[in-house]
């Protein structure tokens, strides 16, 4: 039996055991990941496979009154400070030049959003942040390694004037604070419901960036620009970054990130936007979703990642939204179908390990 149907089969029989009531089963006889493991396609599979059997554990999130009184609270509210204000504190135009750690000048809750407790990621579908410090370290499909969250935190605030966050600095560590504050309602190897972005099937057709247009001068424009480049605080140059976020342009994610991927894209765009949605009261549907991410992902000007061309080494494990020109060498035409869908996930990807969150979420 392949590895790949090995997969497969395993994550059919957690489906049922969703389905019955019971936790999918354990997979003791694969050894956990290694932070800083290099893994090959076969053992890739493997890890995918263990993730796909963890119990999966209701949505939780402490109350912000439960922060506790000290140092260790001091640590995990300079690190809430740091995923909500992330620009006036860390970003490229902080007033402490010895602190322009970001890449960019987003803060953390532009993608991890805010829920009704007011914390920085616990909205339900938003990326949330709520059990992270449970799943790591985790196999990254992009690099093919195995990482730490602090290599995942390191990566996602990127390199500013000053260098990137340091390891061993207090912002890494009351970031880390944070985390696990937030995460402690969890256990290690185990998953939460609702984390990571709402699985809905994406349309069986290819995307049209002609009514995501349209759809995004209707929905989006007010906030994100004609050109995608958001809105500035008034103190821009001061710290102060967006009132509005960009989606385009050069201080939002390049054409390697995640969500230059159309399905991903559109995923959070079903259940985040316009600002107020919520998964469970959407205001566009997955159709709508599908084409504005289309649109944006193919006609709104971003900054290119060179190095794009590295990530997703393993082709059985590439997901079918990472489609790039340097894949259909001298087939401009094949790219252009590509690029628009409809996409397809190798079997290796699919189901997702994160579709059992919503069959949690459901009992």
């Amino acid at each position: 039996m392949t590895a790949t149907l090995r997969s497969i089969l395993l994550l059919a029989a957690g489906l049922c055991a969703c389905m019955a009531g019971a936790q999918p089963p354990a997979a003791p006889d694969i050894p956990a990941p290694r932070a800083g493991e290099a893994v090959e396609t076969a053992r890739a599979i493997q890890l995918r496979e263990r993730e796909a059997a963890q119990p999966v554990r209701p949505w939780a999130e402490p109350d912000p009154a439960a922060i506790p009184a000290g140092k260790a609270g001091e640590a995990i509210r300079y690190g809430q400070a740091l995923l909500t204000r992330t620009s006036i504190l860390i970003g490229p135009n902080a007033p402490d030049p010895a602190r322009r750690f970001a890449g960019n000048n987003l803060n953390c809750v532009h993608c991890h959003a805010v829920g009704p407790s007011g914390l920085p990621g616990t909205k339900p579908y938003s990326l949330p942040l709520v059990n992270v410090v449970n799943e790591y370290p985790k196999l990254d499909i992009k690099s093919m390694k195995v990482i730490s969250l602090e290599t995942r935190i390191a990566g996602m605030v990127g390199k500013g004037p000053a260098g990137g966050i340091p390891a061993d600095g207090p912002e890494m560590q009351a970031i880390l604070a944070y985390l696990k504050w937030l995460g402690r309602a969890g256990r290690p190897d185990t998953r939460m419901a609702q984390t990571g972005l709402d699985e809905v099937a994406m349309p069986n057709r290819a995307a049209d960036t002609g009514r995501g247009e349209r759809l995004y001068r209707e929905h989006c424009i007010a906030c994100h620009q004609p050109d995608g480049t958001g809105i500035k605080a008034p103190d821009f140059a001061g710290g102060a970054g967006y009132a509005f976020p960009p989606i385009a342009g050069n201080d939002s994610y390049d054409d390697g990130g995640h969500m230059a991927m159309v399905p991903l894209l559109a995923r959070f765009l079903a259940a985040n936007m316009p600002y107020g949605s919520t998964q469970q009261s959407p205001r566009l549907t997955v159709d709508e979703a599908y084409d504005i991410a289309a649109y944006v992902t193919n006609h709104l000007p971003r900054k290119h990642n060179p190095g794009r061309v590295k990530s997703y080494p393993a082709e059985a494990l590439r997901p079918g939204g990472f489609v790039i020109p340097e894949y259909f060498p001298g087939d401009d035409a094949a790219y252009q179908r590509a690029r628009l869908g409809p996409f397809i996930d190798p079997p290796a990807l699919r189901p997702s390990a994160d579709a059992h969150h919503d069959l949690a979420a459901e009992q």
